[in-house]
């Protein structure tokens, strides 16, 4: 049993360096990345709710920059379809962040924070 939990880290942190440049990226980084990109979001939500156009357009920027840096981090190399999908994840989180700028769309800033925090649930466990 020991042994299956060990081979199973041991897939599990292949996995980690599979998907992220780890040399440039460590772990702990990433989940902090993922920590100010949600802090960004939750922010942009509260700016929306309060009529802060200024506010809004800086935390939203911010947050589209976090997650700009975990998509530069991938290593699309070396991650096979995992990479592609997260690949695809963030690029579909900046698109409805852009649209939700564009239209003062609360909602779809709240369902990029929720993907994050799931996102960044994952990374824990696999870490």
């Amino acid at each position: 049993m020991e042994h299956t939990m060990t081979n199973t880290t041991y897939e599990k942190n292949t996995c980690v360096h599979a998907m992220v440049n780890i040399s440039t990226i460590p772990l702990d980084l990433i989940l902090l990345l993922y920590d100010g990109a949600i802090d960004y979001l939750r922010k942009t939500s509260l700016s929306m709710s309060q009529g802060n156009v200024s506010q809004k357009s800086h935390y939203i920027a911010r947050g589209i920059a976090v997650i700009e840096e975990l998509l530069a981090s991938l290593d699309l190399d070396a991650g096979g379809d995992s990479v592609v999908h997260l690949q695809e994840i963030y690029l579909y989180m900046l698109r409805e962040l852009t649209i939700a700028n564009a239209e003062d769309d609360a909602l779809r800033v709240h369902n990029v924070e929720s993907l994050l925090r799931k996102l960044k649930s994952a990374w824990r466990q696999i870490g």
